[in-house]
């Protein structure tokens, strides 16, 4: 070979590997959209079977990357952010007691009605975040691949105790007259944990095993 034919094959190898290597660089960049799209998809799919679906995407599409297109990861992650929703309506419930308990400590009766529906309330809404937080101990048990069915069933059967209890306290304001602004605010915070719940217990439903 020629000093000239050696030149040219050399720019013509140089060349093929200047496109080779920037044809892998764009293939490399398009990848993690591409896998963000598609994780994206699958949450946004998944929420399509709850009572909520976008309230469910909104919550879980922003940790999509991290559940990638696991079930057992979305459902534990619906169950994570289920139990910081259950501590926020429980703080806010704990504020109403303590004001309405330090409202009637000039009154004869330190139980008002009021008093009394908080108090029950609380417990409800602290029984809850224990029971959501059993859930998750148990989707734990999932991967071992012994008894999923039985797992399964024991997350559906906490996550449905949960919601009964969001049930129970809401309906304890109905059953008493109470100060308006405190049945409000209750009912919105406890009817938006209740939302979230039943999104939760939608998603673990549909869990196939």
């Amino acid at each position: 070979m020629t000093k000239g034919n050696m030149s040219q094959f050399l720019y013509s190898l140089t060349l093929v590997f200047v496109f080779l290597t920037s044809t892998n660089i764009q293939m490399t960049a398009a990848t993690p959209s591409s896998y963000s799209q598609n994780h994206k998809m699958f949450v946004k799919t998944a929420c399509n079977s709850t009572t909520y679906p976008d309230k469910c995407y909104k919550s879980l599409s922003t940790y999509s990357t991290a559940i990638k297109s696991d079930p057992i990861k979305l459902c534990t992650t619906a169950l994570k952010l289920n139990v910081k929703s259950a501590k926020e309506a429980t703080s806010v419930v704990a504020k109403l007691l303590k004001k309405s308990q330090k409202s009637a400590a000039g009154r004869k009766s330190k139980m008002v009605p009021e008093t009394l529906i908080l108090k029950d309330c609380l417990e409800e809404m602290e029984d809850t975040v224990v029971e959501l937080k059993q859930a998750i101990t148990e989707m734990k048990t999932l991967r071992a691949g012994d008894s999923i069915a039985e797992h399964i069933t024991n997350v559906r059967t906490w996550v449905s105790s949960a919601l009964t209890d969001e049930g129970t306290c809401k309906d304890g304001f109905e059953e008493v007259k109470v100060n308006k602004e405190t049945k409000k605010t209750v009912t919105k915070v406890v009817q938006e944990l209740a939302t979230t719940t039943s999104n939760t217990l939608a998603l673990i439903t549909n869990l196939s095993y």
